[in-house]
Formats: structure tokens, sequence, C-alpha cells
């Protein structure tokens, strides 16, 4: 794999003209990848499950939450759209931080982003887990010990891995028939439990129980369904058109996320605020729903689908990762053998095995040597995700700062600023207030640490073998 943070300006060559790469370019379409995209972030699972996640930690004012999280996210998208435009790359944020502001910001980003997916892939896997042994309850199927639990995530992993392996074409495919195919599932049984339940906006609007320290936290979850959504522009060597699709593809698939996320916390809250013994005895948010709206049956098979679904997330998440590691072991951040490309299929098969394998073998760990119940597990590895890719927009916002500054575009600079300051400000302000209503505190501080760890690593490995400075678009 050849060095990829390619910095050439938006009128200079086609992406024809980029370096060499054993990357298939060009090799799938626009509309595919977006499909792709939100098949990444778990459309289905977000509308109906968010609720119930949120619900545990902040209660009513979880729709504001939510809400306050998508327009930082947004934010975000407006900065990365003015970097998908000038580099064509396959380490997506970290190398716009390396091109922006040097190799040393771009090995933290990297870290970031390295510690932000493999936590997301146990975040995937848990709550596939979450779906799957509620199914089983339903059905009445006991032993959901620790041991078949972990044995059902180690094979939700292989399998994303080996069609993650068998090339971007097949990824794509295999992540949008998978992720799509429990959407009108889910609409009827979020339909059935709201039409029965009734929607209940006094409390919300009210914000009853409000709580600032975990409405801080709510936040950072709530921006952390996006983790990731940045992760397309990872595929931007083998995307058609990428300078015009990706900037439209990472506006449309925030927004549309936004609008889908925010409405249902709005509708579901209600119903999960009295549920909410169910969600940590380990009943998925979905078969809740399905129990108010009287279609248990249905949802009883639609747990099942979900946890198939799930594995397009994972292959999704093994993609865009795969390339990223692959990028830093080029650029000298992780070792060089994980830079390595399938010569056949095309992929960076060694980075999305260590991936996966990694991934895994925290799931085990958590199972088998932690003792800890899947729903704990879930939660953990998602204020995990949401901290480390909270330090990765971080960075990206400065880039965009330090960009503006360079280019003296005030706008910019200007959005940039305060998409740096709300981001750095919220996660700050949930560290040092935590209160009854928050949970985990020792998280974020793992994936801080997780972080410091990786980069002084990364250093230390860029010493030794230096990559080449980069030179800004001017």
């Amino acid at each position: 794999m050849t060095h990829s943070d390619t910095s050439s300006p938006a009128t200079g060559p086609d992406l024809s003209a980029a370096p060499r790469s054993h990357l298939r370019t060009g090799a799938v379409s626009g509309r595919k990848v977006f499909f792709f995209a939100l098949s990444g972030l778990a459309l289905p699972s977000v509308m109906s499950g968010e609720g119930g996640k949120m619900s545990l930690l902040s209660g009513w004012s979880s729709w504001l939450a939510m809400l306050t999280g998508s327009c930082m996210a947004l934010l975000i998208a407006v900065i990365i759209v003015r970097f998908a435009r000038r580099h064509l790359t396959t380490g997506s944020l970290m190398s716009y931080v390396r091109l922006e502001m040097g190799p040393r910001s771009g090995a933290l980003t990297g870290a970031a982003l390295l510690v932000g997916y493999v936590a997301a892939l146990v975040l995937t896997v848990a709550i596939a887990l979450v779906f799957l042994f509620s199914f089983l309850r339903s059905i009445g199927v006991g032993g959901e010990g620790p041991v078949l639990q972990a044995l059902a995530g180690t094979l939700l992993l292989a399998i994303g891995t080996v069609l993650t392996w068998r090339g971007i074409s097949l990824s794509v495919n295999a992540a949008v028939a998978l992720s799509w195919s429990s959407l009108p599932f889910v609409l009827v049984i979020m339909v059935c439990a709201i039409a029965r339940n009734g929607v209940d906006l006094g409390p919300q609007l009210a914000l009853e129980g409000f709580s600032a320290g975990a409405f801080a936290q709510a936040v950072i979850l709530a921006f952390g369904i996006y983790a990731g959504f940045e992760g397309v522009t990872a595929l931007a060597m083998e995307t058609s058109e990428p300078r015009r699709t990706i900037p439209r593809l990472l506006v449309t698939t925030v927004l549309t996320l936004g609008v889908v996320s925010t409405t249902g916390v709005g509708l579901t809250i209600p119903i999960m605020m009295g549920h909410s013994d169910d969600l940590l005895a380990g009943s998925s948010p979905l078969y809740i729903l399905s129990e108010v709206g009287h279609v248990t049956a249905l949802g009883s098979v639609l747990d099942a689908l979900m946890f198939v679904t799930l594995l397009s997330v994972v292959v999704v998440y093994l993609s865009e990762a795969g390339r990223v590691v692959a990028t830093a072991a080029e650029d000298g951040i992780l070792p060089r053998g994980l830079a390595h490309v399938d010569g056949k299929h095309r992929t960076p098969a060694r980075a999305v095995l260590a991936l996966a394998l990694l991934a895994g073998g925290i799931l085990v760990a958590f199972l088998l040597v932690g003792g800890r119940p899947i729903f704990t597990i879930f939660l953990s590895a998602a204020v995990m995700v949401s901290y480390s890719w909270f330090t990765a927009y971080i960075l990206i916002a400065l880039a965009g700062v330090s960009h503006a500054v360079r280019r003296r575009d005030k706008v910019f600079g200007g959005l940039a600023l305060l998409s740096a300051t709300s981001t750095a400000g919220t996660a700050v302000f949930s560290l040092v207030k935590h209160d009854a209503g928050s949970t985990m505190p020792q998280m974020p501080w793992i994936a801080l640490g997780s972080i410091a760890l990786l980069w002084a690593a990364a250093l230390v490995n860029q010493r030794r073998r230096p990559a080449p400075e980069p030179v800004p678009a001017t």
C-alpha cells in the first residue's frame, strides 16, 4: 500500500491521477456508499433502541441531549467536508489532521480512531448479543451464559472479517442488504407501540428530573451514535467521483441520522421510562416496544433478525477501520506489516484481522474474566466510543481552525472554533461533573488513557521510522 495521504487541490487531476494503490479505485458508486454509511450507523437499531439507552442516563431530557449531539455532529461534518474536497486519503480524520497540523497531531488522531473503532466493534457485537439472547429468552430457550455469549460474539466477528476480506464491492452489497432488511419490521413495531402507549410530551418539554452532569454524559453518548460517520472518507480512493460524492454523503448522512434519532428518542422515551428494570435485565428496547404494542411474536423474530442485521455494522467498521489502520502503518504510526493489502481481493487484510482479533479478545475478557453482564459491556463500550471519537473530532475542529487562519477564512474559522469549544467543553464538563445520574465514571479515563498510551507508542515508532513531513494544500 503506497503512502495514501494525497494532498491535491480540488482543481487538480482526477482520481485516476492519484498515487498508485492496491485498492480498487472508483469501484463503488456514490449511492451505494451512502447506504453503506447509513448501514454502519445502524439506522433501524438507532431508531428503536436509542431511547432505551438514553432513558437510563438522562431520562426525560434525552431528546434534548440527542438534538444537541446531532447539532454538534453537523458542525463536525461541515469541517470534514472542507477537507474531503481537498484531500483524497484512506486515513480519514487521521490523514486530514496530519496534512493540516503535522505528524504528531495525526498520530494522536490515529490513536483516538483506533481505540474508537475497536470499542465500536465491541459495542456492535455486544448489542447484537443483546438482541440474540433477548430472542432466545422470548422463545423459552435458556443457557445465555458467558461462554455461549463469547462463542456467538466471536462467530459474528469471524463472519464479518471474511466478508470484509473478500473485497469492497462484496462488503458494501452485504452490508446494505443486511442492514435494511429489518427496517420495515422495526417501523411496524414502533407504530403499534406508540399507538397503544401514546406520546407523553409534557415531562419531556418540562425536562423533568434534569441533571447537568447526567445531561452532559448523555450528550456524549448521543454524539457517539455519529462516531465513524466520516468513515466513508477512508473509501475515497474506491468511490466514484469522490470529491463531489463524499462531501454530499457526509452532510446527508448526519442530517438523516439526526432527524431519525431525535424523533425516535422523543417517541419511545415515555415507554422506556417505565421499563428500566426490563432493560437492565437484558430485554432489548425493540422487544419492549413489541410487548407494549401487543406484537410480541414479531418482536421475537425481529430480535433474531437484528442480530443478523448488526453484522452489517461489523462489516462497515472493519472496512473503514482496516483502511485507517493500514494507512497508519504506512505513515509509521503502527507496525508496517499492517499496511499489507491482499493482492487478490485488494483489501487491507492484516489490518482487518488485527482489529477483529483485538475486539474479540476484549469482548471475551469482559465476558469470561470480568464476568460482566452483556448490557453493561454495551454501555461501557458506548462510553469508550464516544470519548475516543470526541478526541478525534476535537482535533479535526482544531485542524479546521488552523486551516482557516492560514487562508484567512473568518466564517469557516468561526464554525471550526465553535465546534472545537463545544465538543471540548462538553467532554471536560462531563468528566468533572459526575452525579448520581451518571454511569461508569471510570470508562472515559480508560478511553483517554488508552489513547495516550497508543499515541506515545506511535511517536516512538515514528522516530524509528519517520514519515515524510506533510505539505498542506494551499
